[in-house]
């Protein structure tokens, strides 16, 4: 196993962007929405853009995998550099604090929207099921049940390490959890693979109601951090990789639509379903370990612009359902495309929120707030 230096002064700009960057994509995923069948989950425009769909699917199959494999890769930097003290501080001050702060702002104003995209009025009946649904802050509860799981791995191996005192007992249990983690941490990671096809069976590959899958991203990231030549191959070959993502990309495309009608008709069809599962952790791999070499490749050297996009991707994230969806569903009396209508909904929002971050955010308390103190 590979070990990084301890406190050593690297500092991963091209995560930290493509960090960014998946943060920021939530506008275009929840901008996508309105335009095409989500069989009532979503309020609807008129008419359904192919295209839309195509990007929306795209971006979802590789954005939460990706968002919590740089979290575990992070979190293990910030314990190699300072401590486990200092990450469950961290946490809970960069997690639990703004989970606090802005849950209940969103949970009273989403539903008041949510009742303006399907009824086109702010006024009349909401279920306490809205008040209390988490909307897009789902990922804050993860990272805090992820930070349990850790409590509980670590507690497990200083017990096991007490217990454990023949040495060469000990000796064959670091022998097989090495020789396991090859297999895992390997160019092509078929064991990661196999597991969460198993944990995603059950949500149907969706990560929002399965923490365990997502901190299986978690935990590969967390250990990805000590493995620098495994990085390495991933900036080398990136392309490959996200050939590979895109040619299942496009077999998801042929797949999904048929996963849906069977679905909708009440049948079911337990191979098309496992190829679609496949195909969602197949691809989500495959993209994530692609734009992580792809983002150490070209963008790893710093950049005042993109280390100015990462510290605003937090705000940009918490601060843009509200924004999006009113916008998008203020245009369902627009005649316009429903193409054009997505374009102006990212700009529109993107704006919003990255002038709202400059002028209102970057430099007060809410900054310090999302992304700690600035020396």
């Amino acid at each position: 196993m590979e070990k990084s230096p301890v406190s050593s002064p690297v500092r991963y700009h091209g995560l930290d962007a493509l960090r960014a960057i998946a943060m920021a994509l939530g506008i275009v995923l929840h901008a996508a929405l309105p335009y095409f069948d989500t069989s009532g989950f979503w309020p609807s425009d008129k008419g359904d853009s192919n295209v839309i769909w195509a990007i929306f699917e795209f971006i979802h199959l590789w954005r939460m995998p990706l968002f919590f494999i740089l979290a575990g890769f992070f979190a293990a930097l910030v314990v190699d550099r300072r401590s486990w003290r200092a990450f469950w501080r961290q946490r809970l001050r960069r997690v639990g604090l703004p989970l606090l702060v802005f849950l209940p702002l969103i949970a009273l104003t989403m539903p008041y929207i949510w009742l303006y995209g399907f009824k086109g009025t702010f006024t009349g009946y909401i279920g306490s099921e809205g008040y209390s649904n988490p909307w897009h802050l789902w990922f804050l509860f993860h990272l805090l049940i992820f930070v349990i799981f850790m409590a509980i791995w670590k507690l497990i191996r200083q017990v096991s390490s007490i217990i454990v005192q023949v040495q060469r007992i000990r000796n064959i249990w670091h022998k097989s959890v090495g020789a396991i983690l090859q297999v895992i941490y390997f160019p092509v990671p078929v064991l990661l693979f196999i597991s969460l096809v198993v944990l995603l069976i059950p949500s149907g590959a969706e990560l929002i109601g399965n923490p365990l899958a997502g901190f299986l991203y978690f935990s590969f990231g967390y250990g990805l951090f000590r493995r620098h030549t495994l990085v390495g191959i991933f900036k080398r070959f990136w392309a490959i990789y996200l050939g590979l993502g895109m040619s299942g990309f496009f077999v998801y495309l042929w797949a999904a639509p048929q996963v849906t009608d069977i679905y909708k008709s009440g049948g079911q069809d337990d191979g098309l379903g496992m190829l679609y599962i496949s195909l969602k952790v197949g691809c989500a791999i495959a993209f994530s370990l692609g734009f992580i070499g792809l983002a150490e490749d070209r963008l790893g050297g710093q950049s005042h612009k993109w280390r100015w996009l990462a510290d605003s991707s937090y705000w940009v994230y918490v601060v843009h359902l509200p924004v999006v969806t009113l916008v998008t569903f203020w245009m369902f009396t627009i005649s316009i495309p429903n193409e054009i209508k997505f374009i102006l909904a990212i700009l529109t929002t993107s704006a919003f929120a990255l002038v709202t971050y400059e002028f209102f955010v970057r430099r007060s308390l809410v900054g310090v707030l999302l992304n700690g103190r600035r020396y």
